[in-house]
């Protein structure tokens, strides 16, 4: 509705490429499906007079509720196994299309570890099985840090010209293809990460998801630039910890050099947290 009463609005959610694809939905046929309790009667009445106001629930009954649905969704997708209603399958045929699942997985807290870790088994076999079959469709290695390089490279080039576009309709069209790519480049940097591609340029490739992170959030929704950025359009600072500490490249990076590890510490301030400061855990990078 928004794009239709004040005209055009960016596609936030780009699609994935056609030619990436592949021809028939992901299934993956070694991996042991994770239990997920059915729902009980005790259950099903804490959500009923929650969902009336009678009572409340804590952050990590309402995030083990939700991972259960996200699980269970993933399971009967990818498994064909699942099916307790409580998550909605899907023909999984590009990473793209697991991206929220993996997002949710990178924020939750250190008292879903053992949940987060089912997730990421999930996911991670997932994503290394897609990787496999694009290699053998495309005839070539796939590898999601390169594909991530080469997305950044080609928002940076339209990031350069942006300045010196005088027409509003092409500064339009350029921003949409700017965050087309940077949206691919950080999806494919955080997929490198979840299936622990070896370290190619792995320091710079944080330093690049960085960067385009504070780009995109100057983008507003109407196609065009805000002055500064908007830290709300920014990543949660634990899905940028969540990267932080699982960049093999830049925790070596980090530990031969302090300076840098204080810098960063300064730079996440700028970030907002998905929880109160009380369930938050630590928030040192390294």
């Amino acid at each position: 509705m928004r794009g239709v009463v004040y005209g055009r609005s960016l596609l936030l959610r780009p699609a994935p490429p056609s030619a990436d694809r592949l021809l028939r939905p992901l299934r993956l046929t070694d991996v042991a499906p994770v239990p997920v309790p059915p729902p009980g009667w005790r259950d099903r009445l804490r959500l009923a007079l929650h969902a009336g106001g009678l009572i409340t629930l804590s952050p990590t009954v309402r995030l083990r509720w939700r991972w259960q649905e996200v699980l269970d969704g993933l399971q009967s997708s990818l498994l064909g196994q699942g099916g307790q209603g409580r998550g909605r399958p899907m023909s999984v045929t590009h990473p793209l299309q697991l991206l929220p699942a993996v997002e949710f997985m990178m924020g939750l807290p250190p008292a879903l570890e053992k949940e987060r870790r089912a997730l990421h088994g999930v996911l991670g076999r997932a994503l290394v099985e897609y990787r496999r079959q694009a290699t053998r469709m495309r005839e070539r290695p796939l590898l999601f840090a390169r594909e991530a390089a080469s997305y950044f490279a080609l928002g940076y080039k339209d990031q350069q010209i942006v300045s010196r576009i005088g027409s509003a309709s092409e500064l339009f069209h350029t921003l949409q293809r700017i965050y087309d790519n940077y949206y691919l480049f950080r999806a494919n940097y955080i997929f490198s990460i979840v299936t622990r591609e070896p370290p190619e340029s792995g320091y710079r490739l944080f330093s690049k998801y960085m960067r385009a992170s504070f780009f995109l959030s100057t983008i507003q929704e109407d196609g065009t630039l805000s002055p500064k950025p908007s830290y709300r359009q920014l990543p949660p600072k634990e899905h940028v910890l969540y990267l932080v500490r699982r960049d093999q490249a830049l925790q070596a990076r980090l530990r031969e050099d302090e300076a840098l590890l204080r810098e960063l510490q300064q730079l996440l301030r700028y970030f907002r947290s998905l929880r109160p400061a009380g369930e938050q855990g630590t928030t040192r990078p390294g």
